[in-house]
């Protein structure tokens, strides 16, 4: 049987997040500040997850992106890569794949150089770029690690409470890229971020990836709209609750095809009661 874990979420963030119903939820039992988790979105697939003493910061560490999707000014990502407050306290580096809208090999270098005390995972493809972007890459020796083996073993990280595991998620059934799905335990919640996986509920229980539970689920929005990962997220993964990722922001050429902005995350919230975060450095708690 598939364990289970409960998500709490205040009844502000309820009623503001998700799709309002016409019987709200009773208020949520009081969680310590250990239990719970803040979000801070960047942009695209980027966040800063915050629980008790530590602080993943995920594919947030990249530059002008890619054309068509989110991406922060260089005024805004100043703080980031230098690892200004509240980055400086950042414990691991985290980066899916390395794709220019989720990974800058100069940035990351920039942030590492700033946080001494940072580590860095990510794919064989993200640490290649890296050796020849890092002024200085052998100050990061010890620091700069592969999440997967190249047989596609996984090598967890362990750092007191927080448990960060790789798992293979493909980017494409024929694509070349690698991509990383990280399970992040942080003191009671796990998290799932999904980078940009095009994997199936057939990939994913292939990879065994269906009896892990997960409390919070951050997904690129077409698992969301496309009925060919419904059973991923219905019968496989099953979070207690979905954060949308990949968001084409207003006006984007990408949202042609989709009827906006407005009614893309409209459809995302109707289906699935998912939090969409819109600006930079917004942040939620649950």
């Amino acid at each position: 049987m598939k364990k289970t874990h409960t998500l709490f979420l205040p009844a502000v963030a309820v009623a503001l997040l998700f799709t309002a119903c016409e019987s709200p939820e009773p208020p949520a039992p009081e969680r310590t500040a250990d239990e719970r988790i803040e979000i801070m979105y960047l942009a695209n697939a980027g966040y800063l997850l915050t629980s008790g003493q530590h602080k993943v910061l995920i594919d947030g560490l990249f530059r002008e992106g890619i054309e068509g999707f989110a991406s922060l000014s260089f005024e805004a990502r100043e703080p980031v890569e230098t690892a200004s407050p509240p980055f400086d306290t950042v414990d691991v580096v985290l980066a899916t794949h390395h794709h220019a809208d989720h990974f800058h090999p100069g940035a990351v270098c920039r942030f590492l150089d700033s946080n001494p005390l940072a580590m860095f995972i990510s794919t064989q493809q993200a640490l290649e770029q890296m050796r020849s972007a890092c002024s200085n890459p052998v100050s990061l020796a010890g620091r700069v690690h592969v999440g997967l083996s190249r047989d596609g073993t996984s090598v967890p990280f362990v750092l007191d409470e927080l448990r960060i595991e790789p798992a293979f998620m493909h980017h494409g059934p024929a694509s070349p890229v690698e991509n990383i799905g990280f399970f992040i335990e942080m003191g009671s919640t796990t998290v799932l971020h999904m980078g940009d996986s095009q994997a199936t509920a057939e990939d994913l229980r292939a990879a065994d990836l269906g009896d892990r539970a997960v409390d919070l689920a951050f997904m690129p929005y077409w698992y969301l709209i496309d009925p060919r990962w419904e059973t991923a997220i219905t019968e496989v993964l099953q979070p207690n609750g979905i954060v949308a990722t990949h968001i084409p922001p207003p006006g984007s050429p990408k949202l042609e095809s989709l009827q906006g902005w407005d009614a893309l995350v409209r459809t995302i919230r109707n289906r699935y009661s998912a939090v969409v975060f819109a600006e930079p450095f917004e942040t939620r708690t649950f």
